[in-house]
């Protein structure tokens, strides 16, 4: 059977370590794993979520693919479900920028013992790029996805050191270094969002609305910097 990644799960694919082990935390209906086996990409795949459901999913489909001796599907919180050690790349896919953290830090055990993290944080990308960065990591690779109208960021992290600039942290600093093509798309499309924030505070006069604006007014004019530049 053939599995159709979308894009966006598509790119998290393409930066495992391939020929080891990988983890996927938050599987879902547990397509990404599938495809890794399938693909010849990992030896093994562990699947986990921690809802009932969506694991329910991805094991009838285990099951229907005969897989069973290479995807071990398990239910459980983050990373707290695997021993140290016991998958070389670990994908945490579809989830808040500030869970995604929460999830390394919550067992520092598995997070040190694990030699790549493929990240795809649904928002905050820029904290959790200045967090990894301020807590060992090194970012590796990074890449755009379009999907259904939408972007995606996706970071892949290994232990070392490095550091980054609040720009390099806001626009990603390999898409930033190799200009990618989708970038100028993906920030000309968040200018119009903080544009379209920056009208509808223009008629309020509190305090808090003015010390707002004027964030709002540095960062358009640091986007737009950056996109003159692509």
């Amino acid at each position: 059977m053939k599995i159709k990644l979308s894009d966006r799960l598509s790119a998290v694919a393409e930066m495992v370590i391939c020929g080891e082990t990988v983890a996927d935390i938050g599987t879902d209906h547990g397509y990404l794993p599938v495809y890794l086996i399938v693909e010849g990409m990992a030896p093994s795949v562990i699947a986990t979520d921690r809802a009932k459901a969506p694991l329910a999913a991805a094991r009838q489909l285990v099951e229907l693919l005969s897989l069973n001796k290479k995807i071990d599907v398990r239910l459980g919180e983050g990373i707290s479900v695997l021993l140290p050690g016991e998958a070389h790349t670990v994908c945490i896919a579809g989830m808040g920028g500030m869970t995604i953290r929460d999830i390394l830090q919550a067992s520092p055990n598995v997070t040190e013992a694990t030699k790549r993290f493929v990240l795809q944080p649904q928002r905050n990308a820029a904290a959790l790029r200045l967090w990894l960065v301020e807590n060992g990591f090194a970012i590796v690779q990074e890449d755009l996805a379009l999907d259904d109208g939408f972007y995606y960021e996706i970071i892949a992290v290994e232990h070392g050191s490095m550091q980054i600039t609040e720009e390099e942290a806001e626009f990603g600093p390999i898409l930033l270094k190799h200009k990618h093509p989708m970038l100028k798309d993906f920030l000309s499309l968040k200018h119009a969002d903080l544009t379209r924030l920056l009208e509808g505070l223009e008629k309020q006069k509190s305090a808090e609305a003015i010390k707002r604006k004027e964030k709002l007014v540095a960062k358009i004019a640091k986007m737009e910097k950056v996109i003159q530049c692509l």
